[in-house]
């Protein structure tokens, strides 16, 4: 009888996405007039942009075409969409654009970058933290170490006082809404120097970004291109979570042992793609080419002010009302602090129940998550104005805005 990855037991972190929707449906089901506001789910709100919408409806009708049809493309992207992100998104940072790999998004190519390292490898990863980071590396039986996110951190990670292999960070962080600075980022880029460790770096949300302190890119940093490994998604920056379309960038500087030979690890992803992925779709790709058109600029820049303007909104309203928060700008996420004494689970309960607010318990990021609750900006502003003025009348405080 086949067996069993013997890891998967060891997936212990609470699945709290089917908890969420219980409660939900307990909810609807007892109250069915409540006017249930969502601000839990990063997923966007805001309708596709008329311009990628365009693009991808052209590019299926090119399709129909024999001249022009298209069937599987390249593993590693078309060239086009490749070309267009390295003159954009890296202009100045001397990325090529066969370093980028596009793909369906960063959730896929963060789980499987892990393929790439020694099953002995030991990872350093924050907390708390995007799932994926850790249950990838329990999958595949590596010692895991938590660089905890805490309060008298700025809820941002330290570098590892041991010697690790593989540090995960993302920057603006989700959950947990913080940036790092170039000074906190430069202390990452230097470690793993020292340590001929990889970094991860999740930077999905740098449209997002407007500090001038924080990095837009990790390659920013000096030596950056020796150390890092860059994921991006178009997914909250262009409203692509249902389309899917994200990209990877390995510069050729990187090396990694490969028995008792330096090798380059862009050698390896490019394999490993050639093997396992036939591509994204043509007329999606499309899609994502707009994303840096004079239309596409303006139509992806106005939604990702807009998400700001909600975020801004939830840290400033709920600060007034003698709460604390972290998070609010340059991420579409807020951290709220729970108040004692309730867990964060309790009072995700209270939000439901009093205020009809659907929010993320910040245990379901890590353990160090527990007395948090994530709010996320992918919402209307009247939306925030009204979930604020629900919370206000918990009056847990006694102020007003």
């Amino acid at each position: 009888m086949a067996k069993s990855n013997p890891h998967f037991p060891k997936l212990r972190r609470e699945y709290i996405f089917p908890i969420i929707e219980k409660k939900l449906f307990e909810m609807r089901e007892k109250y069915p007039e409540a006017a249930i506001i969502n601000v839990g789910i990063g997923d966007v709100s805001l309708p596709l942009a008329p311009s990628i919408a365009k693009a991808i409806n052209l590019a299926t009708i090119e399709m129909t075409d024999p001249s022009s049809l298209k069937g599987y493309g390249p593993s590693e992207g078309y060239p086009f969409l490749r070309k267009a992100i390295a003159e954009n998104n890296y202009k100045d940072l001397s990325i090529t654009w066969d370093e980028i790999f596009i793909s369906d998004g960063i959730n896929s190519d963060i789980a499987n970058i892990s393929e790439l390292f020694h099953p002995r490898s030991v990872v350093a990863i924050p907390n708390p933290s995007y799932p994926v980071y850790l249950d990838a590396n329990i999958l595949a039986g590596r010692k895991v170490v938590l660089m905890p996110c805490l309060e008298a951190t700025g809820c941002l990670p330290t570098v590892p006082e041991e010697k690790v292999d593989v540090i995960y960070l993302c920057s603006p962080s989700n959950p947990t809404g913080v940036a790092m600075t170039k000074v906190e980022l430069t202390a990452f880029v230097e470690y793993a120097r020292a340590n001929q460790s990889v970094i991860i770096y999740d930077n999905a949300y740098s449209a997002f970004i407007t500090s001038p302190d924080v990095p837009t890119s990790i390659y920013e940093i000096p030596h950056a291109k020796e150390v890092a490994i860059e994921f991006c998604s178009f997914s909250k920056s262009a409203g692509f979570t249902g389309l899917r379309c994200g990209f990877t960038v390995i510069p050729k500087e990187i090396q990694v042992f490969h028995g008792k030979k330096a090798r380059p690890l862009w050698d390896l992803w490019s394999k490993r793609q050639s093997i396992k992925s036939n591509g994204v779709s043509y007329p999606i790709q499309r899609g994502a080419l707009s994303i840096y058109s004079k239309e596409g600029k303006e139509e992806t820049v106005f939604q990702v002010k807009s998400y700001l303007a909600s975020a801004k909104a939830f840290y400033e309203g709920l600060r007034k009302l003698g709460y604390t928060c972290y998070g609010g700008m340059n991420a579409p996420y807020v951290w709220w602090k729970v108040p004692s004494p309730y867990t964060s689970w309790e009072f995700f309960d209270l939000l439901l129940n009093k205020c009809q607010l659907i929010a993320i318990p910040g245990s379901g990021f890590g353990e160090y998550g527990e007395g948090f609750i994530r709010l996320s900006a992918f919402t209307k502003l009247e939306h925030v104005h009204i979930a604020l003025e629900r919370i206000q009348k918990l009056d847990l405080h006694g102020k007003k805005i």
